[in-house]
C-alpha cells in the first residue's frame, strides 16, 4: 500500500482539493447531494500523513448568542451561528453527535438532526455542519503545527476558511487543500470560493502550494441526479473533464485507476461546458417562479389554497433555489458550477441510484465511499507521477 507522509517540499507536482459546501444539499430538478464529500475524501488522505482524531468529543450550544460549537478528540474547535435561535430540545440533540466524525460534516449533521436544508430553511443543522468542518480543519492545524497552513477567515457574511500542506505519495509531492464554504447564520449555500477557485482568502495559500498551476483533482459531491440515475444499477464514481477545456490527461488517469481497482466509474467529457450567462438565466427562472407563486398567493381566498401555495414556495426556496444561490453569476461565468480552474482541473464525484435516494432521501458519505475516493486518487496520481518522473 502506498505510504503517505508529509513532504518537505513547498509545492506539489499534482494537487488534491476538496471542499465542504455547507448547506448545499438541494439543487434544481430534484438534484440532492452531500456536498461535503470532497472535504471528507481529501481529509481521509491527509490523515495518513497527519494523524488527527476528528471524532466529535463535545458539541454544545450557546443559546443566548445563537452559536453551536463542536470540539474534536484532537482538540480542534469549530463554531458557527444560527439565525433562528436554538431550543433546549435542539441542545439535547447535539449530544447525539458525540463519536461521529467531524471530517464527514454532512454525515454528522444528518445523523444528529435527521436532515439538512440550506437557503435558511434549517439553519441549525447547517450551522452544525459548518462547525464540524471548521473543527476538523482546526484539528489538522493543531496536529500539524507549522506544517499545515491555515488561511484567514472570510469577512461576513461568510466564514470561508481553508487549510493545506504538501504530502508525498511514495515520494511523489502532492499539494492538498481542504476548503470550508459557509455562510453565517446557517444560511447558505454561498460557494464563490469552492473547488480550486484561486481568489479571496484562498489565493495566497493556493499560490504558496502551487495549486493555481498544477494538475489538480477537485473532489466533489456524492449526488443524486435524476437523469444520471435513470439507468444506474449501482452507485458509481464519476470523472468530469470537459473536452478541450479541462485536464484530460488527469481525467483519463482517474478513469483508468477506478477501472483497474474494479470500482464502478464513468467519464463524462461534456458535462461541464463554459456557458457565460447560464446561472444568470437560471436565477431569473427561479425568480419568475417566485413571482408567479406570489401572484397566486395574493389572489388566494381559502386557507387550504394559501397553505398549498406557501408549501410550494417553501419547497422551491429550500430545494431548487439551492441551484442558483450557491454561486455569484460572474464567478460561474469563469469557473463553472464546481469552481474549477480551466486547463488544470479534473473532477471526481459520485452518482447514486434511484433506489439509494428513495431509501436515504439525503445522501451521506460512508467510510466505504471514502476508501474508493482514496484508492482512485492515489493510484491515478502515482501513475501520472511514474510516467513523468517523481521529483
Amino acid at each position: 500500500m502506498t505510504t503517505i507522509r508529509l513532504s518537505g517540499k513547498e509545492k506539489g507536482r499534482f494537487g488534491i482539493v476538496g471542499h465542504a459546501g455547507v448547506g448545499h444539499v438541494h439543487s434544481h430538478s430534484g438534484f440532492v447531494q452531500d456536498d461535503s464529500a470532497g472535504f471528507a475524501a481529501a481529509a481521509r488522505i491527509l490523515k495518513e500523513a497527519l494523524p488527527a482524531d476528528t471524532r466529535i468529543a463535545r458539541a454544545y450550544a450557546d443559546q443566548a448568542r445563537g452559536l453551536v460549537t463542536v470540539e474534536t478528540e484532537s482538540g480542534g474547535r469549530g463554531c458557527a451561528s444560527t439565525s433562528r435561535g436554538i431550543t433546549p430540545a435542539e441542545q439535547e440533540l447535539l449530544e447525539r453527535s458525540i463519536g461521529l466524525d467531524a471530517a464527514l460534516p454532512q454525515n454528522a449533521a444528518v445523523h444528529t438532526f435527521g436532515r439538512v436544508y440550506g437557503q435558511g430553511a434549517l439553519p441549525l443543522p447547517s450551522a452544525f455542519e459548518g462547525a464540524c468542518a471548521l473543527a476538523a480543519l482546526d484539528s489538522f492545524g493543531r496536529a500539524g503545527g507549522g506544517s499545515f497552513l491555515l488561511s484567514p477567515v472570510s469577512p461576513p457574511p461568510n466564514y470561508d476558511r481553508c487549510g493545506g500542506t504538501v504530502i508525498e505519495l511514495d515520494g511523489l509531492p502532492v499539494s492538498l487543500l481542504l476548503v470550508v464554504n459557509g455562510t453565517r447564520g446557517g444560511l447558505g449555500p454561498d460557494e464563490d470560493l469552492e473547488g480550486n477557485v484561486c481568489e479571496g482568502v484562498k489565493k495566497d495559500l493556493m499560490e504558496r502550494l502551487g495549486l493555481n498551476r498544477i494538475p489538480t483533482v477537485v473532489v466533489e459531491s456524492k449526488a443524486y441526479a435524476p437523469a444520471a440515475a435513470r439507468d444506474l444499477k449501482e452507485n458509481r464514481y464519476l470523472v468530469r473533464v470537459q473536452k478541450n477545456l479541462d485536464c484530460g490527461e488527469l481525467g483519463q488517469a482517474l478513469l483508468r485507476a477506478g477501472q483497474s481497482l474494479g470500482l464502478p466509474i464513468f467519464l463524462a467529457d461534456d458535462a461541464m461546458p463554459l456557458e457565460p450567462g447560464a446561472l444568470r438565466k437560471a436565477t431569473r427562472r427561479v425568480g419568475e417562479q417566485i413571482v408567479r407563486l406570489g401572484q397566486e398567493f395574493m389572489n388566494a381566498e381559502s386557507a387550504a389554497e394559501k397553505v398549498s401555495i406557501i408549501a410550494r414556495l417553501n419547497r422551491l426556496a429550500s430545494e431548487d433555489a439551492g441551484g442558483v444561490t450557491f454561486m455569484s453569476n460572474a464567478v460561474h461565468d469563469r469557473m463553472r458550477g464546481a469552481g474549477t480552474l480551466p486547463g488544470i482541473s479534473a473532477l471526481l464525484s459520485m452518482n447514486v441510484t434511484s433506489d439509494y435516494i428513495r431509501q436515504a432521501v439525503i445522501p451521506t458519505l460512508t467510510q466505504e465511499d471514502l476508501e474508493g475516493y482514496r484508492a482512485i486518487i492515489v493510484k491515478a496520481l502515482e501513475a501520472l507521477g511514474s510516467e513523468t518522473g517523481r521529483s
